[in-house]
């Protein structure tokens, strides 16, 4: 049963959540999602936690990466060569097969320590969304624990 923010005789941790969406431009890009994430999380007044992040899509995946000086077209050629050339059986259209592969290796979701309002990433580090059958609108789902 539960009573007053409480699971049984456990305080329930506050919890708030926001969409975030992006229209991305390419075929295959990364979008830095860190400047709308961190605007969510001031405007929602969250202080310290964690930020869950989930994408809604099976051809786009999140990632923590670096921006800038052509890294992340690095990163995005990568991924291509992971995937073997091989004759799909996607049902639909063969020939996006390996985008839904690709962003299931990555994976669709991530989480991130909040402290002081701010996402707790390394010096060179943003949540990037994984765009890999664009252009298309994306939404990304965002969870905060406190």
């Amino acid at each position: 049963m539960t009573r007053g923010g409480e699971i049984g005789n456990v305080p329930r941790a506050p919890m708030t959540r926001f969409t975030i969406k992006v229209a991305t431009r390419k075929a295959r890009e990364a979008v830095d999602l860190t400047p709308a994430i961190e605007a969510g999380i001031h405007k929602e007044g969250f202080r310290t936690g964690l930020c869950a992040l989930f994408v809604k899509h099976t051809t786009a995946a999140l990632a923590a990466g670096e921006m800038g000086e052509g890294t992340q077209d690095d990163f995005l050629e990568i991924l291509d060569k992971l995937i073997p050339k091989i004759r799909f059986r996607h049902a639909h259209d063969p020939s996006h097969a390996p985008d839904h592969m690709i962003s299931s290796i990555l994976g669709p979701s991530m989480t991130v320590p909040v402290t002081d309002g701010k996402l707790e990433l390394g010096t060179w580090q943003s949540v990037l969304l994984v765009e890999l059958n664009g252009p298309r609108e994306r939404e990304i789902s965002v969870q905060l624990f406190g």
